[in-house]
């Protein structure tokens, strides 16, 4: 069994952890980071394959390529290509074991403290035919396009809500796919105009958003508000898309339908914080909508409840790529002064020149979520047949028996139904299975917290038999 001991351990490799490992090393703190893909950058700075030239960058790739140069040449401990499957307490030690599998990772990290920084993934949204292929995600498009250089289809209709769709949507124009259209569910003309006019004060926002906007312009591209993907039809794959009018709690309005051929449909429900190894560690959660659903409770130096435990970037809320890197920073440079590396002024200094930033950030993000929500009609998009979890081919109809037959909690519908077994773990399915248990129940309780999530173990990913052999658990 192999084992390093750190100070710190980061996971994850994207603009927060980089960001958090970089702060805290420069400041002496002995610091591992763990990344489960090839390379660091997350997937905000993801690189393109070696073999591809690039005719000129955007400034956020050059960003990208200066922060992951700096920590190239650090003396970070960095384990890239590896997962980290569990967390446990190291009662010895008075901290923290991360279980890792990776080429050439060891068995354990045995750290002081933890800055988990892991991201977030995708929500996914149950409509008849969304398991077709040829429904993918605004993610999924975005890689595909960027680094790969593979168009996802011929005509793609995107839908969904929030700045993803936009980016997803013009390099979808860019790449030659036609856009019939873009369904946009909120109304940014009504409803949440005083919102966007807030939106105004935040230039970093519209600087990112408006090239986007201004292709899909150029290329004529129509950009429905009020709208969405009603069913995707098809037999082995996309042939046709019905889109439709939604009202003000994102209910389908009947008699709008219309339809369209396309072999794609690109859908963006926002993003999801993921919180799985948070969870893991004992983390306290509240529930925040415009932050993207269950989040852990810190305070403003980005500690969680669990003593020696910090959470950043959108693996805490979705704030995007800035926000990100700023609250990794100050993480950072809260566990040097934690660690003895920096005394209480050194500290104190550093963060009063990332705070006001930092506010501005969390303002931003703020706005982004009230002006982006996901409306509960979102869950009448599915019919009774529509499958919730992919892996284990559960439908909302069979829910709805569990439910009838007694169950009131994720655990009970789990294994009655085995939603939520499957190798994603419950990750796509989580939020459809909860949404769909407290839709079923008579009277509806929105404000259950037993309903929301599946429980946690190791481990966290699928992994080989041998790894866990390795692990020495029954030690």
């Amino acid at each position: 069994m192999r084992a390093e001991a750190v100070e710190l351990a980061v996971i994850g490799a994207g603009p927060a952890g980089m960001e958090a490992a970089l702060a805290a090393c420069e400041a002496g703190v002995k610091t591992a980071i763990i990344e489960a893909l090839p390379a660091a950058g997350g997937q905000y700075f993801r690189r393109l394959p070696s073999s591809f030239v690039a005719s000129e960058t955007t400034e956020a790739e050059d960003e990208g390529k200066r922060l992951t140069s700096r920590l190239e040449s650090s003396l970070i401990s960095k384990h890239l290509g590896s997962l980290a499957w569990g967390l446990f307490r190291d009662e010895t030690n008075n901290g923290w074991l991360v279980a890792l599998v990776g080429p050439d990772a060891p068995n354990w990290l045995k750290a002081r403290t933890l800055v988990l920084a892991n991201g977030a993934y995708e929500r996914p949204a149950a409509f008849p035919g969304w398991t077709l292929p040829g429904v993918i995600t605004c993610g999924a498009v975005l890689t595909l396009i960027k680094t790969q250089r593979i168009a996802p289809g011929r005509r793609a209709i995107v839908t969904g809500t929030g700045p993803l769709l936009l980016s997803a949507a013009a390099h979808l124009a860019e790449a030659g796919v036609e856009v019939p259209a873009v369904c946009e569910s909120s109304r940014l003309i009504s409803r949440e105009a005083s919102r966007f006019v807030g939106l105004l004060g935040q230039p970093s926002a519209l600087r990112e958003g408006w090239p986007y906007l201004w292709r899909l312009i150029s290329k004529r591209v129509p950009y429905r508000m009020g709208w969405s993907v009603f069913e995707a039809i098809g037999d082995d794959h996309v042939k046709e898309a019905v889109i439709g009018r939604i009202d003000a709690e994102g209910y389908p309005i009947a008699g709008s339908e219309r339809r369209f051929p396309a072999d794609t449909v690109v859908c963006g429900y926002g993003l999801t914080p993921n919180i799985r190894l948070a969870r893991m560690a004992g983390c306290r959660l509240v529930f925040r909508a415009d932050a993207g659903g269950w989040v852990p409770l810190r305070d403003g130096s980005m500690r969680s409840s669990q003593p020696g435990v910090y959470v950043v970037g959108d693996a805490a809320g979705i704030r995007g790529a800035e926000n990100a890197r700023l609250e990794g920073r100050q993480a950072g440079v809260d566990v040097a002064r934690l660690t003895g590396h920096l005394n209480a002024q050194q500290a104190e200094t550093l963060s009063a020149r990332i705070a006001p930033s930092l506010a501005r950030t969390h303002r931003q993000g703020e706005l982004l979520g009230k002006l982006f929500p996901v409306r509960p009609g979102w869950r009448a998009l599915a019919g009774d047949d529509t499958a919730l979890c992919r892996c284990e081919e559960v439908t909302l109809g069979d829910v709805k028996t569990a439910v009838l037959e007694g169950a009131r909690s994720m655990e009970t519908v789990k294994m009655v139904t085995r939603a939520g077994m499957g190798d994603c773990q419950g990750r796509m399915c989580e939020r459809l299975v909860s949404e769909a248990l407290l839709g079923a129940m008579d009277p509806y309780e929105p404000s259950r917290d037993t309903a929301e999530l599946y429980s946690i173990r190791p481990p966290l990913h699928p992994v080989p038999l041998e790894t866990l052999a390795a692990a020495g658990l029954e030690e």
